[in-house]
């Protein structure tokens, strides 16, 4: 790998990683923590041995070997909602992590929905968290897999889901934003919790950026984007970061105010309480360049698969409506104009701000 692709050591930020974001995204142990909210009725009892047993007819039938059709995926939808009715997981907060529901939902449903491998991936975090880079890029491929065929049908089922259609949706929207930025004289981009950039790799060949940095703390990840993305422009104009949000926040970075064009970050926010929120925001609008454009993505909690996510994949999120997303950008200095981007799914917005001033000659960074 070139030397040019600078990284920072990130020994300093074990504990405050793991005081941060792994916390929040932790695999469920069984034996860790003690079990959270009430016992669990005898009428969710119920709903879960049905749906179990119409996984095990689904299972047995020829229908498995075919793709979800609508009666099915209506079917498995209305006694997902009647779990999580019984189990009162409507409310604001969710099915709480480590409650009865949530474990016995794994015990007696587990056996079926984790023969997905992304349902699986994700409740395994192989990676230490939920929503890594290999399983972004299989929601992206939306190409179903399993060993079983029930694995298969539930693959797609899950791919299927507005959260999931959802992604895929952001990935578009980001390419037409790289599009419009590069259009307007954008020449460096930003991209926070990267993963593996695809959506930066499918553009660069048809618009040079003359800098692109990418953070995260997952290296495999940085790996993996610096891998496509050399194939695609030249390997001295990407530079790396692996280290933790809260290195950033606190500017112990290489990172030059004010060099960047456009910023992006869309899987990081879900994870950060308003206090953080915030301070990051504040961070990454002090390294964009007069005339850029800040985006920022977050989940709302009207997405029909957070209950389903928190179930099954122990996958927590901290959501956000517009309100909340217009308020990150409430107190930053020279904002020419704030707008919130909502996928056609309803399930997650996009924050976007525009700096005052005018875009500076494009010259290198120092």
């Amino acid at each position: 790998m070139s030397q040019q692709l600078a990284r920072e050591s990130i020994a300093k930020g074990a504990e405050e990683r793991a005081a941060g974001e792994h916390a929040a995204r932790r695999s469920f142990d069984p034996e860790d923590g003690e079990v959270q909210g009430p016992p669990i009725s005898m009428d969710c009892e119920r709903r879960l041995a049905q749906l179990a047993a119409w996984c095990r007819e689904l299972e047995a039938s020829p229908r498995s070997a075919l793709p979800p059709s609508p009666e099915d995926s209506a079917r498995l939808g209305e006694m997902l909602r009647g779990i999580w009715e019984a189990s009162d997981a409507l409310g604001p907060s969710g099915l709480l992590r480590n409650s009865q529901a949530q474990r016995r939902f794994q015990e007696v449903l587990g056996t079926y929905f984790w023969q997905s491998p992304i349902i699986h991936r994700c409740f395994a975090k192989p990676r230490g968290y939920a929503g890594d880079f290999l399983m972004m890029d299989d929601v992206y491929k939306n190409a179903p897999k399993g060993e079983t065929a029930l694995g298969r049908w539930m693959d797609r089922w899950v791919l299927e889901q507005p959260g999931f259609v959802a992604v895929r949706n952001r990935r578009e929207k980001l390419k037409s934003l790289l599009s419009d930025e590069w259009n307007r004289g954008a020449r460096y981009v930003m991209n926070v919790a990267s993963g593996a950039a695809s959506e930066l790799s499918e553009v660069v060949h048809a618009m040079p950026f003359d800098g692109v940095t990418l953070l995260d703390q997952d290296q495999g990840a940085l790996y993996a984007a610096v891998t496509a993305l050399g194939k695609r422009m030249n390997p001295a104009h990407v530079r790396t970061w692996s280290g933790s949000v809260f290195t950033l926040i606190r500017g112990k970075t290489t990172l030059v105010p004010g060099d960047q064009d456009f910023i992006y970050s869309i899987g990081l926010y879900d994870y950060l309480s308003p206090r953080f929120a915030t301070a990051l925001t504040a961070r990454l609008w002090l390294n964009l360049a007069p005339g850029g454009l800040l985006a920022l993505g977050n989940f709302n909690g009207h997405d029909p698969m957070r209950r389903f996510i928190e179930a099954a994949m122990d996958w927590y999120l901290i959501y956000r409506d517009v309100p909340d997303m217009l308020a990150l950008a409430s107190g930053l200095p020279n904002v020419e104009d704030a707008e919130v981007w909502t996928d056609a799914t309803g399930c997650l917005h996009l924050l976007l701000v525009r700096k005052r001033g005018d875009r500076p000659s494009m010259e290198s960074p120092p």
